[in-house]
């Protein structure tokens, strides 16, 4: 596959040193400057449960296409992990997806491989054929932007709560490279995207991921985020938010454990969410094609299941109050918004793959 990568299953390696789960120490260089993926799998003890996924939003400059492709480990308590593939193409005809499960796994020191497949910062490369979809996609990626952790204050990565962990080691990245899909060729080079990197015991009881792009007045800026509702006893927590605004050429940090003021309104047709930092103010109204929406099932360790909706060509229009200035944004690059819940939060089917 060229460039060191390596495709082909073989036995993951574990890292001395290094523990993780609900009482794992805090850990205040998740990562590095290079902005390289810890996977956290192959230390997790044989009698605890683990997820985790590394995955790849890419999106085209101006059109309604994208590519989300994740790969991920998936461990139930006492049983040994295994890897899972899972591809969405998104284009001006709906949706396609595939999924192979039980792939046997490798941990490198910058990418995870889940058989066919293998992504890290540095690219994406891999392979699936199914009836609804067959792909196969050979990319490159070229970070622009320092690596993020969202979990503020850093201590919460060694806490008990939450039960998931989330990092951007690229949060926004330029792509060279084809996929094929069904047969036809995509060049991708000139799309731009991300990668990101996420683990845990559980998943949130409620979740919601959302990126926008090409925003400011160089249409470099983006903004990448999460939020969580979590579970404790018979109630949910409010909302908290964490992530950030990067807008001519500032980072501007976004929610925290402590922070009010997050916002989420879902809608049939997508959401609207409010998030507030130490130095600005974001509202961002996203509105998904029901015909361009995926729809997965999740699953924790523990075997609860969750239902995900997916939009990765999301319409997002974006208002920011940055120093007292407020202006707003319709990005020419689609943007991508994901909601996970008990039931499905838009109207889409979910895809015929458990998880």
């Amino acid at each position: 596959m060229g460039d060191g990568w390596c495709t082909c299953p073989t036995t993951s390696t574990r890292t001395p040193g290094v523990r993780v789960g609900p009482h794992a120490p805090s850990a205040p260089a998740l990562l590095r400057q290079d902005g390289r993926v810890r996977l956290r799998y192959p230390d997790v003890p044989l009698k605890a449960g683990h997820y985790e996924s590394v995955y790849a939003a890419l999106v085209h400059p101006d059109a309604p296409r994208a590519l989300w492709v994740r790969t991920t480990v998936k461990k139930r308590p006492g049983e040994e992990p295994t890897g899972a593939v899972w591809v969405t193409w998104f284009d001006e005809d709906g949706v396609r997806a595939g999924k192979l499960d039980d792939q046997p796994l490798s941990a490198g020191p910058d990418r995870l491989t889940c058989g066919p497949a293998a992504q890290g910062p540095d690219g994406s490369r891999g392979a699936i054929g199914l009836d609804g979809l067959s792909a196969d996609w050979d990319l490159s990626f070229s970070s622009r932007a320092e690596p993020l952790e969202h979990l503020s204050p850093a201590f919460l990565y060694g806490a008990p709560l939450p039960r998931t962990k989330a990092t951007s080691p690229a949060p926004d990245l330029g792509v060279t490279g084809t996929l094929v899909v069904d047969g036809a060729a995509v060049d991708l080079t000139g799309w731009t995207g991300m990668v990101g990197h996420n683990w845990g015991s559980e998943h949130a009881a409620r979740w919601v991921w959302l990126r926008v792009c090409g925003l400011g007045d160089d249409g470099a800026g983006w903004l990448d985020a999460v939020l969580g509702r979590v579970q404790v006893g018979p109630g949910l927590l409010p909302w908290k938010a964490f992530g950030a605004l990067h807008l001519d050429g500032k980072r501007h940090h976004l929610g925290g454990l402590l922070r009010r003021g997050t916002e989420v309104e879902v809608r049939p047709d997508g959401a609207r969410i409010g998030l507030v930092g130490p130095t600005a103010r974001v509202t961002v109204s996203a509105t998904a094609p029901l015909t361009s929406t995926v729809g997965w099932e999740y699953a924790d360790p523990s075997g609860h299941r969750h239902e995900v909706v997916n939009c990765s060509v999301a319409a997002m229009e974006l208002e920011a109050e940055v120093g007292g200035r407020r202006t707003s944004y319709t990005p020419t690059r689609r943007g991508v918004l994901e909601l996970g819940a008990d039931e499905k939060q838009l109207d889409v089917p979910l895809q015929p793959f458990a998880d």
